[in-house]
Protein backbone atom coordinates (compact mmCIF):
# COMPACT_ATOMS: atom_id res chain seq x y z
CA UNK A 1 0.00 0.00 0.00
CA UNK A 2 1.34 3.64 -1.02
CA UNK A 3 1.99 5.80 1.83
CA UNK A 4 2.53 9.74 1.99
CA UNK A 5 4.69 12.14 2.67
CA UNK A 6 2.86 15.49 3.67
CA UNK A 7 4.67 18.78 3.92
CA UNK A 8 3.25 21.96 4.88
CA UNK A 9 5.66 25.47 5.72
CA UNK A 10 4.21 28.51 7.25
CA UNK A 11 5.01 31.35 5.24
CA UNK A 12 6.06 34.91 6.22
CA UNK A 13 6.92 33.93 10.07
CA UNK A 14 8.99 36.81 10.37
CA UNK A 15 6.25 39.43 9.61
CA UNK A 16 3.96 37.87 11.55
CA UNK A 17 6.14 37.77 14.44
CA UNK A 18 7.42 41.07 14.38
CA UNK A 19 4.73 43.16 13.78
CA UNK A 20 4.96 45.22 16.33
CA UNK A 21 6.75 46.25 18.96
CA UNK A 22 5.11 45.09 21.81
CA UNK A 23 6.93 41.95 23.45
CA UNK A 24 3.48 39.81 24.45
CA UNK A 25 2.54 39.85 20.98
CA UNK A 26 5.97 38.54 19.98
CA UNK A 27 5.96 36.14 21.94
CA UNK A 28 2.12 35.24 21.33
CA UNK A 29 3.02 34.91 17.89
CA UNK A 30 6.11 32.74 18.30
CA UNK A 31 3.78 30.52 20.63
CA UNK A 32 1.33 30.84 18.18
CA UNK A 33 3.46 28.91 15.23
CA UNK A 34 4.41 26.24 17.69
CA UNK A 35 0.90 25.84 17.70
CA UNK A 36 -0.03 25.77 14.23
CA UNK A 37 2.76 22.67 13.85
CA UNK A 38 2.17 20.70 16.86
CA UNK A 39 -1.31 20.77 18.78
CA UNK A 40 -3.91 22.18 15.82
CA UNK A 41 -2.21 19.89 12.77
CA UNK A 42 -3.06 16.94 15.42
CA UNK A 43 -6.25 17.80 16.14
CA UNK A 44 -6.65 18.26 12.28
CA UNK A 45 -5.42 15.05 11.35
CA UNK A 46 -7.75 13.78 14.33
CA UNK A 47 -8.09 9.98 15.18
CA UNK A 48 -5.85 8.49 12.60
CA UNK A 49 -3.00 10.53 14.41
CA UNK A 50 0.18 8.68 15.18
CA UNK A 51 3.03 9.76 16.75
CA UNK A 52 5.20 7.11 14.76
CA UNK A 53 4.37 8.86 11.84
CA UNK A 54 5.61 12.36 12.68
CA UNK A 55 8.58 13.47 11.14
CA UNK A 56 9.30 17.03 12.21
CA UNK A 57 6.78 18.95 13.85
CA UNK A 58 8.65 22.66 14.83
CA UNK A 59 9.80 26.42 13.77
CA UNK A 60 6.81 26.73 10.91
CA UNK A 61 7.63 22.91 9.05
CA UNK A 62 5.10 19.93 9.66
CA UNK A 63 6.43 16.27 7.92
CA UNK A 64 3.97 13.70 7.98
CA UNK A 65 3.60 10.32 6.73
CA UNK A 66 -0.06 9.47 5.60
CA UNK A 67 -0.72 5.60 5.34
CA UNK A 68 -4.34 6.74 3.98
CA UNK A 69 -4.99 8.73 0.89
CA UNK A 70 -8.57 9.96 1.79
CA UNK A 71 -6.92 10.98 5.68
CA UNK A 72 -4.17 12.83 3.69
CA UNK A 73 -6.75 14.51 1.42
CA UNK A 74 -9.24 16.08 4.35
CA UNK A 75 -5.91 17.54 5.72
CA UNK A 76 -4.91 19.08 2.55
CA UNK A 77 -8.46 20.62 2.31
CA UNK A 78 -9.27 21.52 5.83
CA UNK A 79 -5.81 22.32 7.66
CA UNK A 80 -5.17 25.82 5.92
CA UNK A 81 -8.42 27.06 6.84
CA UNK A 82 -7.72 26.20 10.68
CA UNK A 83 -4.67 27.65 10.36
CA UNK A 84 -6.16 30.98 9.49
CA UNK A 85 -9.03 30.87 11.49
CA UNK A 86 -7.06 30.12 14.54
CA UNK A 87 -3.73 32.48 13.46
CA UNK A 88 -4.89 35.40 11.27
CA UNK A 89 -2.49 36.38 9.08
CA UNK A 90 -0.56 33.40 8.46
CA UNK A 91 -0.81 31.23 5.32
CA UNK A 92 0.62 27.90 4.96
CA UNK A 93 2.26 26.08 1.92
CA UNK A 94 1.40 22.75 1.48
CA UNK A 95 2.38 19.99 -0.76
CA UNK A 96 2.12 16.20 -0.92
CA UNK A 97 4.39 12.93 -2.61
CA UNK A 98 4.50 9.59 -2.55
CA UNK A 99 6.87 7.82 -0.19
CA UNK A 100 10.00 5.96 -1.72
CA UNK A 101 12.31 3.82 -0.23
CA UNK A 102 15.02 6.56 0.01
CA UNK A 103 13.50 9.22 2.08
CA UNK A 104 15.99 12.06 0.96
CA UNK A 105 14.63 11.47 -2.77
CA UNK A 106 11.31 12.13 -1.33
CA UNK A 107 12.36 14.66 1.22
CA UNK A 108 13.81 16.88 -1.82
CA UNK A 109 10.72 16.42 -3.88
CA UNK A 110 8.75 17.17 -1.31
CA UNK A 111 10.71 20.48 -0.52
CA UNK A 112 10.63 21.54 -4.38
CA UNK A 113 7.20 21.59 -4.04
CA UNK A 114 7.03 23.36 -1.45
CA UNK A 115 9.01 25.68 -3.04
CA UNK A 116 6.94 26.43 -5.81
CA UNK A 117 3.81 26.36 -3.61
CA UNK A 118 5.11 29.63 -1.80
CA UNK A 119 5.01 31.76 -4.90
CA UNK A 120 1.22 31.38 -5.31
CA UNK A 121 -0.48 34.25 -3.28
CA UNK A 122 -3.07 33.30 -0.63
CA UNK A 123 -5.91 36.27 0.24
CA UNK A 124 -5.90 37.52 3.67
CA UNK A 125 -8.95 37.00 5.80
CA UNK A 126 -7.81 39.87 7.89
CA UNK A 127 -8.91 42.28 5.38
CA UNK A 128 -11.64 45.07 6.25
CA UNK A 129 -13.90 47.34 4.30
CA UNK A 130 -12.47 51.10 4.84
CA UNK A 131 -15.10 52.47 7.41
CA UNK A 132 -13.84 50.11 9.56
CA UNK A 133 -12.10 50.97 12.58
CA UNK A 134 -8.42 49.89 12.57
CA UNK A 135 -5.83 48.87 15.37
CA UNK A 136 -3.36 51.86 15.40
CA UNK A 137 -0.41 49.35 15.88
CA UNK A 138 -1.06 47.35 12.84
CA UNK A 139 -4.10 48.88 10.73
CA UNK A 140 -5.88 45.82 10.40
CA UNK A 141 -9.54 45.96 10.89
CA UNK A 142 -10.67 45.44 15.04
CA UNK A 143 -12.43 42.53 15.58
CA UNK A 144 -12.36 41.92 19.36
CA UNK A 145 -12.53 44.19 22.43
CA UNK A 146 -11.12 43.55 25.89
CA UNK A 147 -10.95 45.91 28.88
CA UNK A 148 -11.92 48.56 26.14
CA UNK A 149 -9.27 48.02 24.40
CA UNK A 150 -9.63 47.31 20.61
CA UNK A 151 -7.72 44.31 18.93
CA UNK A 152 -7.41 43.26 15.48
CA UNK A 153 -8.09 39.79 15.07
CA UNK A 154 -4.17 38.48 14.57
CA UNK A 155 -3.67 40.16 18.03
CA UNK A 156 -5.92 39.25 19.90
CA UNK A 157 -4.85 35.31 18.59
CA UNK A 158 -1.15 36.00 19.71
CA UNK A 159 -2.24 37.30 23.23
CA UNK A 160 -4.17 34.08 23.65
CA UNK A 161 -1.60 32.17 23.38
CA UNK A 162 1.13 34.27 25.14
CA UNK A 163 2.68 31.39 27.30
CA UNK A 164 5.35 33.68 28.81
CA UNK A 165 7.24 31.37 31.16
CA UNK A 166 7.03 28.44 28.78
CA UNK A 167 9.31 29.67 26.34
CA UNK A 168 11.25 31.50 28.88
CA UNK A 169 11.84 28.01 30.92
CA UNK A 170 12.46 26.23 27.64
CA UNK A 171 15.20 28.53 26.47
CA UNK A 172 16.41 29.26 30.35
CA UNK A 173 16.77 25.56 31.38
CA UNK A 174 13.86 23.88 33.79
CA UNK A 175 16.48 24.39 37.01
CA UNK A 176 16.17 28.16 36.75
CA UNK A 177 13.69 29.23 39.49
CA UNK A 178 11.37 31.70 37.03
CA UNK A 179 8.56 34.60 38.12
CA UNK A 180 6.24 36.08 35.39
CA UNK A 181 7.25 39.85 37.44
CA UNK A 182 11.02 38.60 36.38
CA UNK A 183 9.90 38.31 32.68
CA UNK A 184 10.06 42.16 30.69
CA UNK A 185 6.68 43.45 28.99
CA UNK A 186 7.84 46.43 27.73
CA UNK A 187 10.77 46.75 25.49
CA UNK A 188 12.23 49.67 28.16
CA UNK A 189 12.33 46.98 30.96
CA UNK A 190 15.27 45.37 28.69
CA UNK A 191 17.34 48.63 28.18
CA UNK A 192 20.27 49.38 30.79
CA UNK A 193 22.62 51.99 31.35
CA UNK A 194 21.88 52.98 27.49
CA UNK A 195 18.72 52.51 24.83
CA UNK A 196 20.97 49.88 22.63
CA UNK A 197 19.27 46.27 22.75
CA UNK A 198 20.23 43.92 20.02
CA UNK A 199 18.42 41.19 17.96
CA UNK A 200 20.27 38.00 18.11
CA UNK A 201 19.35 35.36 14.89
CA UNK A 202 21.49 31.97 14.47
CA UNK A 203 21.13 29.03 13.07
CA UNK A 204 23.29 26.05 12.11
CA UNK A 205 25.46 24.88 9.54
CA UNK A 206 25.92 22.19 6.91
CA UNK A 207 22.23 20.79 7.72
CA UNK A 208 21.66 19.78 4.30
CA UNK A 209 25.08 17.65 4.37
CA UNK A 210 24.02 15.28 7.13
CA UNK A 211 20.31 14.98 5.80
CA UNK A 212 21.74 13.87 2.84
CA UNK A 213 24.19 11.68 4.10
CA UNK A 214 22.26 10.00 6.76
CA UNK A 215 18.63 10.93 5.33
CA UNK A 216 18.22 7.88 3.52
CA UNK A 217 16.47 6.08 6.26
CA UNK A 218 13.33 7.58 7.92
CA UNK A 219 14.27 6.78 11.65
CA UNK A 220 17.54 8.60 11.18
CA UNK A 221 16.05 11.51 10.06
CA UNK A 222 13.84 11.54 12.74
CA UNK A 223 16.73 10.86 15.48
CA UNK A 224 18.85 13.27 14.28
CA UNK A 225 15.67 16.00 14.19
CA UNK A 226 15.52 14.85 17.80
CA UNK A 227 18.78 15.02 19.21
CA UNK A 228 19.58 18.60 17.22
CA UNK A 229 16.45 20.31 18.57
CA UNK A 230 18.13 19.02 22.41
CA UNK A 231 21.27 20.51 21.41
CA UNK A 232 20.01 24.08 20.75
CA UNK A 233 17.72 23.95 23.44
CA UNK A 234 20.67 22.83 25.90
CA UNK A 235 23.52 25.41 24.32
CA UNK A 236 20.66 28.13 25.19
CA UNK A 237 20.17 26.92 28.56
CA UNK A 238 23.95 27.47 28.98
CA UNK A 239 24.23 31.01 27.11
CA UNK A 240 21.27 32.24 29.75
CA UNK A 241 23.94 30.80 32.65
CA UNK A 242 26.76 32.67 31.48
CA UNK A 243 25.93 35.58 31.59
CA UNK A 244 23.57 35.75 34.73
CA UNK A 245 24.98 37.52 37.42
CA UNK A 246 25.63 36.42 40.42
CA UNK A 247 24.12 38.86 42.76
CA UNK A 248 20.71 38.89 40.18
CA UNK A 249 19.48 40.89 37.66
CA UNK A 250 18.86 44.62 38.40
CA UNK A 251 15.52 45.28 39.89
CA UNK A 252 14.85 41.32 39.19
CA UNK A 253 14.37 41.58 35.73
CA UNK A 254 16.04 39.41 33.07
CA UNK A 255 16.78 41.64 30.11
CA UNK A 256 16.55 38.91 27.43
CA UNK A 257 13.09 37.67 25.60
CA UNK A 258 13.49 34.47 23.85
CA UNK A 259 11.66 34.59 20.38
CA UNK A 260 12.72 31.64 18.64
CA UNK A 261 14.60 27.96 20.06
CA UNK A 262 14.04 24.46 18.23
CA UNK A 263 15.71 23.11 15.37
CA UNK A 264 18.84 24.79 14.64
CA UNK A 265 17.15 27.95 15.12
CA UNK A 266 17.38 30.48 17.98
CA UNK A 267 16.23 33.85 18.03
CA UNK A 268 16.10 36.54 20.61
CA UNK A 269 15.79 39.78 22.15
CA UNK A 270 18.75 41.22 24.53
CA UNK A 271 19.96 43.66 26.56
CA UNK A 272 22.70 45.00 24.02
CA UNK A 273 25.85 44.88 26.11
CA UNK A 274 25.28 41.24 26.59
CA UNK A 275 24.57 40.43 23.18
CA UNK A 276 28.11 39.64 22.00
CA UNK A 277 28.78 37.05 25.59
CA UNK A 278 25.60 35.41 24.50
CA UNK A 279 25.75 34.23 21.77
CA UNK A 280 29.30 33.46 22.06
CA UNK A 281 28.41 30.78 24.31
CA UNK A 282 25.16 29.68 22.44
CA UNK A 283 27.84 28.83 19.46
CA UNK A 284 30.44 27.40 21.88
CA UNK A 285 27.84 24.84 23.84
CA UNK A 286 26.14 24.50 20.52
CA UNK A 287 29.48 22.73 18.88
CA UNK A 288 30.03 21.35 22.45
CA UNK A 289 26.80 19.47 22.35
CA UNK A 290 26.52 18.70 18.85
CA UNK A 291 30.52 16.01 19.18
CA UNK A 292 28.75 14.00 22.48
CA UNK A 293 26.35 11.82 22.72
CA UNK A 294 23.66 10.39 20.35
CA UNK A 295 23.80 13.19 17.73
CA UNK A 296 27.64 12.42 17.56
CA UNK A 297 26.86 9.15 16.62
CA UNK A 298 24.76 10.54 13.75
CA UNK A 299 27.49 12.81 12.50
CA UNK A 300 29.89 10.19 12.71
CA UNK A 301 27.80 8.59 9.74
CA UNK A 302 28.11 11.68 8.07
CA UNK A 303 32.14 12.18 7.80
CA UNK A 304 31.52 14.96 10.44
CA UNK A 305 32.33 15.74 14.43
CA UNK A 306 30.46 18.57 15.50
CA UNK A 307 27.94 21.00 13.96
CA UNK A 308 28.87 24.83 13.47
CA UNK A 309 26.31 27.12 13.54
CA UNK A 310 26.92 31.48 12.55
CA UNK A 311 24.93 34.13 13.65
CA UNK A 312 23.99 37.93 12.77
CA UNK A 313 23.38 40.49 15.70
CA UNK A 314 21.92 43.46 14.92
CA UNK A 315 22.23 46.15 17.82
CA UNK A 316 19.28 48.58 17.56
CA UNK A 317 17.37 51.45 19.80
CA UNK A 318 14.79 50.07 21.36
CA UNK A 319 12.29 52.28 19.65
CA UNK A 320 13.45 50.68 16.44
CA UNK A 321 10.71 48.49 14.55
CA UNK A 322 11.79 45.13 15.32
CA UNK A 323 10.94 43.63 12.07
CA UNK A 324 13.52 45.92 10.53
CA UNK A 325 16.28 44.92 13.28
CA UNK A 326 15.62 41.05 12.47
CA UNK A 327 15.54 41.04 9.34
CA UNK A 328 19.07 42.85 9.06
CA UNK A 329 20.06 39.86 11.97
CA UNK A 330 19.27 37.26 9.76
CA UNK A 331 20.90 39.04 6.84
CA UNK A 332 24.06 39.18 8.97
CA UNK A 333 24.09 35.61 9.06
CA UNK A 334 24.11 34.59 6.40
CA UNK A 335 26.51 36.90 5.41
CA UNK A 336 28.82 35.45 8.17
CA UNK A 337 28.22 31.99 6.36
CA UNK A 338 29.34 33.07 3.13
CA UNK A 339 32.85 33.17 3.94
CA UNK A 340 34.55 30.36 1.53
CA UNK A 341 36.44 28.03 3.42
CA UNK A 342 36.35 24.15 3.28
CA UNK A 343 33.60 23.80 6.03
CA UNK A 344 31.37 26.61 7.25
CA UNK A 345 33.02 27.86 10.91
CA UNK A 346 31.50 29.44 13.60
CA UNK A 347 31.35 32.86 13.29
CA UNK A 348 28.99 35.97 13.75
CA UNK A 349 28.89 39.65 12.15
CA UNK A 350 27.13 42.44 14.02
CA UNK A 351 25.92 46.07 13.23
CA UNK A 352 25.04 48.54 14.67
CA UNK A 353 21.89 50.47 12.94
CA UNK A 354 21.98 54.09 12.77
CA UNK A 355 19.81 54.93 10.03
CA UNK A 356 16.14 55.14 10.53
CA UNK A 357 15.35 52.81 7.58
CA UNK A 358 17.39 49.81 6.83
CA UNK A 359 17.09 47.96 3.18
CA UNK A 360 19.66 45.13 3.41
CA UNK A 361 23.42 44.66 5.09
CA UNK A 362 24.82 45.13 1.26
CA UNK A 363 23.02 49.01 1.09
CA UNK A 364 24.51 49.38 4.57
CA UNK A 365 28.24 48.55 2.59
CA UNK A 366 27.85 50.95 0.13
CA UNK A 367 26.84 53.41 2.08
CA UNK A 368 27.81 53.90 5.20
CA UNK A 369 31.07 51.15 5.11
CA UNK A 370 32.90 52.00 2.28
CA UNK A 371 35.68 54.98 1.82
CA UNK A 372 36.06 56.81 -1.28
CA UNK A 373 39.43 54.93 -2.55
CA UNK A 374 36.95 51.69 -2.17
CA UNK A 375 38.54 50.26 1.15
CA UNK A 376 36.30 48.97 3.91
CA UNK A 377 35.19 49.02 7.32
CA UNK A 378 33.21 45.82 7.06
CA UNK A 379 35.92 43.81 9.35
CA UNK A 380 33.81 40.72 9.93
CA UNK A 381 32.85 37.74 10.20
CA UNK A 382 34.56 37.29 13.50
CA UNK A 383 35.02 33.26 14.17
CA UNK A 384 34.53 31.07 17.25
CA UNK A 385 37.42 29.32 17.35
CA UNK A 386 40.98 30.65 17.73
CA UNK A 387 42.91 29.13 14.80
CA UNK A 388 40.29 28.43 13.00
CA UNK A 389 39.82 32.66 11.42
CA UNK A 390 40.89 32.38 7.69
CA UNK A 391 44.32 34.80 7.41
CA UNK A 392 43.85 38.29 8.82
CA UNK A 393 40.32 37.77 10.36
CA UNK A 394 39.73 38.11 14.03
CA UNK A 395 38.25 35.78 16.64
CA UNK A 396 35.38 36.95 18.80
CA UNK A 397 37.89 36.85 21.09
CA UNK A 398 40.01 38.94 20.30
CA UNK A 399 37.22 41.76 19.64
CA UNK A 400 36.61 41.77 22.74
CA UNK A 401 40.00 41.66 24.24
CA UNK A 402 40.28 45.61 22.20
CA UNK A 403 37.51 46.50 23.38
CA UNK A 404 39.18 46.28 27.01
CA UNK A 405 42.84 47.34 25.92
CA UNK A 406 40.88 50.93 24.65
CA UNK A 407 39.82 51.35 29.02
CA UNK A 408 43.35 50.69 29.86
CA UNK A 409 44.35 54.26 31.20
CA UNK A 410 47.61 54.19 29.03
CA UNK A 411 45.34 54.42 26.31
CA UNK A 412 43.61 57.22 27.01
CA UNK A 413 43.28 59.13 24.06
CA UNK A 414 43.58 56.27 21.55
CA UNK A 415 39.77 56.39 21.16
CA UNK A 416 39.15 59.59 19.76
CA UNK A 417 42.17 59.44 17.59
CA UNK A 418 41.02 56.91 16.18
CA UNK A 419 37.23 58.64 15.78
CA UNK A 420 39.48 61.34 13.73
CA UNK A 421 41.02 58.89 11.15
CA UNK A 422 37.74 57.27 10.90
CA UNK A 423 36.61 60.15 9.81
CA UNK A 424 39.60 61.64 7.63
CA UNK A 425 39.53 57.88 5.97
CA UNK A 426 35.83 58.55 4.34
CA UNK A 427 37.32 62.33 3.29
CA UNK A 428 40.66 61.99 2.77
CA UNK A 429 43.05 58.91 3.29
CA UNK A 430 46.39 60.87 2.84
CA UNK A 431 45.46 62.88 5.66
CA UNK A 432 44.21 59.90 7.53
CA UNK A 433 47.73 57.97 7.50
CA UNK A 434 49.25 60.99 8.63
CA UNK A 435 46.81 61.32 11.84
CA UNK A 436 47.56 57.40 12.61
CA UNK A 437 51.28 58.22 12.11
CA UNK A 438 50.70 61.56 14.19
CA UNK A 439 48.79 58.98 16.67
CA UNK A 440 51.58 56.62 17.00
CA UNK A 441 54.50 58.82 17.85
CA UNK A 442 52.00 60.46 20.58
CA UNK A 443 52.09 56.73 21.97
CA UNK A 444 55.09 55.22 21.39
CA UNK A 445 55.89 55.45 24.72
CA UNK A 446 53.15 54.19 26.26
CA UNK A 447 53.59 50.96 24.22
CA UNK A 448 50.63 51.60 22.99
CA UNK A 449 50.98 50.94 19.23
CA UNK A 450 50.41 47.24 18.72
CA UNK A 451 46.42 48.58 19.51
CA UNK A 452 46.26 51.19 17.11
CA UNK A 453 48.24 48.80 14.48
CA UNK A 454 45.21 46.24 15.27
CA UNK A 455 42.80 48.68 13.94
CA UNK A 456 44.09 51.07 11.32
CA UNK A 457 46.40 48.05 9.83
CA UNK A 458 43.75 46.51 7.47
CA UNK A 459 43.27 43.31 5.97
CA UNK A 460 43.96 43.13 2.35
CA UNK A 461 40.94 42.21 -0.01
CA UNK A 462 42.33 43.04 -3.08
CA UNK A 463 45.97 44.38 -4.11
CA UNK A 464 44.40 47.98 -4.16
CA UNK A 465 41.62 47.33 -1.17
CA UNK A 466 42.04 46.38 2.52
CA UNK A 467 39.36 46.54 5.50
CA UNK A 468 39.79 47.76 8.78
CA UNK A 469 38.43 46.78 12.14
CA UNK A 470 38.86 49.75 13.99
CA UNK A 471 34.45 50.83 13.20
CA UNK A 472 33.48 47.66 14.28
CA UNK A 473 35.59 47.68 17.63
CA UNK A 474 34.55 50.93 18.36
CA UNK A 475 31.04 50.32 17.79
CA UNK A 476 31.28 47.26 20.05
CA UNK A 477 33.01 49.28 22.54
CA UNK A 478 30.08 51.92 22.06
CA UNK A 479 27.25 49.24 23.76
CA UNK A 480 29.36 48.13 25.81
CA UNK A 481 30.39 51.60 27.77
CA UNK A 482 28.37 53.88 26.43
CA UNK A 483 26.01 55.25 29.43
CA UNK A 484 22.54 57.62 28.70
CA UNK A 485 20.64 56.61 31.70
CA UNK A 486 21.13 56.62 35.36
CA UNK A 487 22.04 53.39 36.72
CA UNK A 488 19.35 51.79 39.20
CA UNK A 489 19.33 48.65 40.91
Amino acid sequence: MAKYLYGASVQGIQQFIFQTNELKDIVGASELVEFICTKLFKEVVGNGWKEANQVISAAGNVKYIFEDRTECEKVVRNFPRQVMINAPGVTISQAVVELEDDFVKSINELEGKLRSQRNKPCKSITAGRLGIKRSPQTGLPITDMEKGVGYDSSTYAKRKHNKVIKLCQKSFGDDVDLKLSSIPFDVEKITGKNDWIAIIHADGNGLGKVVQKIGHHIEDFKQFSKELNKATIAAANDAFKKIKPENGWEKDIIPIRPIVLGGDDMTVIIRGELAIEYVTEFMKRFEQYSSVGDLSHILTKAGMTRLTACAGVAFIKSSYPFYYGYALAEQLCKYAKKKETATVISSLMFHKVQDSFVKSYEDIEQRELKTSNGNSFCFGPYYLNEGEEPNGYYTIGKLMSLCKELDEEKNEGIKTGIRQWLTLMHDDEGKAYQRVKRLKTLNEDKDSTSIIDALTEGREITKQEKAFSAYDVLTYHTILNQQTKEETR
